[in-house]
C-alpha cells in the first residue's frame, strides 16, 4: 500500500509519475517519481483537458512558484457524509503533462488486460 502523492489517500497500486521537482533538481536530474492513484489520473487528464486557469502560490505536485496553475478537482474519500470531499488541487502545465502521460500509459495497460 502506498499513498497517493496528489489526494493522499492509501491504495494498494499507483500510476507513476515523472515530475521534474525544482527543490530536488540536484539528486535527481531526470525528475523524480511520484505515485497518483487512478482517480487523480483521472482527474488531471478532465483538467489537461479544460485547462482552466487559478490563482494560487506554486504547484501542488513539483512546489514550482511563479508559473500559470491550472485547477484539478479531486474527490477525496471521507467516512462521513457525504463519503467524499471535494478538493481542489493546483497543478503546473510539466506536472498536467506527465499526469497525462501516466493516464495514457494506464489506458494502454487496460486495453491490452482486455485482450487477455
Amino acid at each position: 500500500m502506498a499513498d497517493c502523492d496528489l489526494c493522499g489517500v492509501a491504495r494498494p497500486t499507483l500510476c507513476p509519475v515523472k515530475v521534474d521537482v525544482p527543490a530536488y533538481r540536484n539528486a535527481f536530474p531526470t525528475g523524480m517519481w511520484m505515485g497518483m492513484c487512478e482517480e487523480c489520473t483521472n482527474a488531471s487528464h478532465k483538467a489537461n483537458g479544460l485547462r482552466s486557469k487559478a490563482d494560487g502560490k506554486k504547484c501542488y505536485l513539483c512546489g514550482i512558484k511563479g508559473v500559470d496553475l491550472f485547477t484539478t478537482d479531486i474527490k477525496i474519500p471521507d467516512f462521513s457524509e457525504p463519503y467524499y470531499k471535494d478538493k481542489r488541487r493546483l497543478l503546473c502545465g510539466p506536472c498536467l503533462e506527465a499526469a497525462e502521460n501516466a493516464y495514457n500509459v494506464r489506458q494502454k495497460e487496460k486495453a491490452h488486460a482486455s485482450h487477455h
